[in-house]
């Protein structure tokens, strides 16, 4: 039977995770890397150009990270000059080298390589326990999650000076990997499993309890959540951090909640419901106070301060935003846009909010084969460029594409 967490168990939980301060341990310590000769070449960008980077740089030990299917996001962690990369690419795939991919890795700016921050659940040799919260931990406590996000949508989000926070998405495609999992979950009868497809108990798979990879203390963290919050179940939702509110907005079903990060707990917005559906995109635009989502042909804004929807619709919109498998968005601080970056046919939209008007920036370079790949993208202000990892599902074959925005003002853009 799962045993719930004491209040006083929370209490010290939520302050070790206001005590740090985000200087990075572990895999990360290193970051951010030594600038290679691809800085300057990105830093000699013209407006609405691309540049084609190639493969990065492996990690040491466990070569480079993979494709993932519906996964546009990397958070990206300025602190570290590095963007985050996780979430599962086919179903139940385990890497050559044994590991389920449920993996971690960092992709390093400056140095323009991996870093492989866990290297995913060993498929063979994992044996884990539950604790008093009915989360995975080792036999030294550590929690370590397993399968933890089926597929990476827009459920990842970095916290300046603690990590990446992940709304955990249970994914069940474990079963044939890790069948010994089922030796500590509390459903481990033999119909129970038949019926229950790789279910693991409300608990774990509840989005209530964030997973948070913990920067400062280098491991994973994943904090219980007294009272009320999103849920039961998952969501392909969208989720994001407001620095200036210090807590993270949160689509759940066409409800907005807030995390506050350092009390450790879900606010109900009390905003109108919306119908919104799963795989959407999002980001956080600072200037306006707003986060934007857009799916097909819907694109709306939630305006923080009036904590209400909006419906955009502007001259030039694309007819097909696509959706978290097919594009990539981001808001760029210099430009002051949303820039979205689509598979098929491959291009880029950009939408300028202080005009409430789209444009069409330029294509991929013509030799770049987007179609059979998974964009998973970010925008590193520092640079202004938006990076973009295109790789096939769950292969090691990816390649970095660099696009920068043209600023107003500039010679007239593509209608």
């Amino acid at each position: 039977m799962r045993r719930t967490v004491t209040l006083l168990a929370f209490v010290l939980c939520a302050g070790r995770f206001a005590e740090a301060d985000g200087r990075a341990a572990g895999p990360l310590a290193a970051l951010p890397g030594r600038p290679g000769p691809h800085v300057a070449r990105i830093a000699a960008m013209g407006g609405d150009t691309w540049l084609d980077l190639g493969p990065p740089a492996a990690d040491p030990n466990h070569g480079r990270a993979r494709g993932r299917a519906w996964t546009p996001r990397m958070p990206y962690a300025p602190e570290l000059r590095a963007a985050m990369l996780c979430g599962c690419g086919q179903h139940g795939f385990v890497k050559p080298d044994g590991r389920f991919m449920d993996d971690l890795w960092a992709y390093d700016v400056p140095g323009h390589r991996w870093v492989c921050v866990y290297p995913g659940a060993d498929t063979k040799r994992l044996k884990l326990h539950l604790d008093t919260r009915g989360f995975e931990t080792d036999a030294a406590g550590r929690h370590v999650p397993v399968s933890y996000l089926s597929h990476g949508y827009c459920n990842e989000a970095y916290v300046p000076g603690l990590g990446l926070m992940i709304a955990y998405t249970h994914s069940p495609w474990w079963t044939r990997a890790i069948p010994q999992r089922w030796a500590w979950l509390d459903a481990n009868d033999p119909d129970v499993r038949r019926r229950n497809y790789g279910h693991a108990g409300p608990v774990i798979e509840s989005a209530k309890h964030p997973l948070f990879y913990d920067v400062a203390a280098g491991r994973w963290r994943r904090r219980f959540v007294v009272g009320d919050g999103p849920g039961p179940g998952r969501f392909e939702g969208v989720l994001a951090y407001v620095p200036r509110r210090k807590q993270a907005f949160y689509l759940f079903r066409g409800r907005v909640w807030w995390y506050d990060v350092a009390a450790g707990k879900w606010l109900d917005s009390g905003a109108e419901a919306v119908k919104i559906g799963y795989d959407s995109l999002g980001c956080y635009d600072p200037k306006r106070h707003c986060v934007y989502v857009m799916r097909r042909e819907g694109f709306w804004a939630f305006d923080i301060d009036a904590n209400r929807w909006r419906t955009i619709r502007a001259p030039g919109q694309p007819k097909d935003l696509s959706n978290c498998h097919g594009a990539s968005i981001a808001y760029d601080t210099a430009a002051d846009a949303v820039v979205c970056f689509r598979r098929d046919p491959p291009g880029i939209a950009v939408y300028r909010p202080a005009a409430n008007a789209w444009s069409r920036g330029a294509a991929p370079p013509p030799d770049v084969e987007t179609k059979r790949r998974c964009v998973n993208g970010f925008y590193e202000p520092k640079l202004n460029a938006h990076f973009y990892h295109l790789a096939g599902d769950s292969r090691d074959n990816g390649f970095i594409l660099v696009y920068r925005c043209r600023k107003l003002g500039g010679a007239t853009q593509r209608r």
